[in-house]
């Protein structure tokens, strides 16, 4: 919609690289955040495979647009899952039949864990109360 806007031609792989590049100009300066772009990006990548890392067609201006804007915007983290979030999936998942599931998921969420550090732990980590 912006690159029909303004009327950018897109009929190109740099013309397409050009007009993402003033879409992530002005969305910067409208404030957008970080994941918002790296959003946009892997969006477009996905819906045409022949951009992006793997395809044949580099975007390589959106790329180093996005490096600066990495540099110049504070990372910012996302809010926690509420307490009853995790207690609902939880019991979702032991009424489905995952009990191990539904138990790690909870450990996960009391102890701050990683799924990978959850599934490493072994029974001599855990103290009783």
């Amino acid at each position: 919609q912006f690159a029909a806007d303004l009327q950018l031609p897109l009929d190109s792989g740099e013309n397409i690289d050009m007009a993402m590049v003033d879409y992530l100009d002005q969305i910067f300066l409208d404030g957008a955040d970080m994941d918002d772009t790296t959003r946009l990006y892997a969006a477009w990548c996905w819906r045409n495979p022949s951009f992006g890392r793997n395809g044949r067609i580099r975007l390589s201006r959106v790329s180093r647009a996005l490096q600066g804007w990495k540099k110049l915007s504070p990372t910012t983290t996302r809010a926690p899952m509420p307490w009853i979030f995790a207690a609902l999936i939880s019991t979702q998942m032991v009424h489905d039949g995952d009990l191990i599931g539904g138990l790690a998921l909870i450990t996960m969420f009391l102890c701050y864990l990683r799924p990978g550090e959850a599934m490493r732990l072994k029974e001599a980590d855990l103290v009783r109360p």
